[in-house]
């Protein structure tokens, strides 16, 4: 799998980085998605993910990733996820 074009600004960029596994989650296919989860495993991925939230997913691509990739059953916080949410308007 070519990681690389996703992390094209980071020539140092592993796999197993939170960063890296953020950027193919968010930009990459699904059968990138699922070579990554072969490679490093879904519990590696389901880690980075929680532990490390990144504010570079549209909802569409949160929730896809979230609820049906990695089967996550608890609740999250989006606003740590999505790049657009609304703020409180007062």
């Amino acid at each position: 799998m070519n990681y690389q074009k996703y992390t094209w600004y980071n020539r140092e960029a592993v796999l197993d980085n939170p960063e890296t596994i953020h950027q193919v989650m968010s930009l990459g296919e699904l059968d990138e998605i699922r070579a990554m989860e072969h490679e490093i495993g879904i519990e590696k991925i389901r880690q980075a993910y929680l532990q490390y939230p990144k504010k570079i997913y549209s909802r569409p691509v949160f929730l896809l990733i979230n609820k049906y990739i990695l089967n996550n059953q608890e609740p999250i916080d989006e606003r740590k996820y999505l790049k657009n949410t609304s703020g409180n308007i007062r």
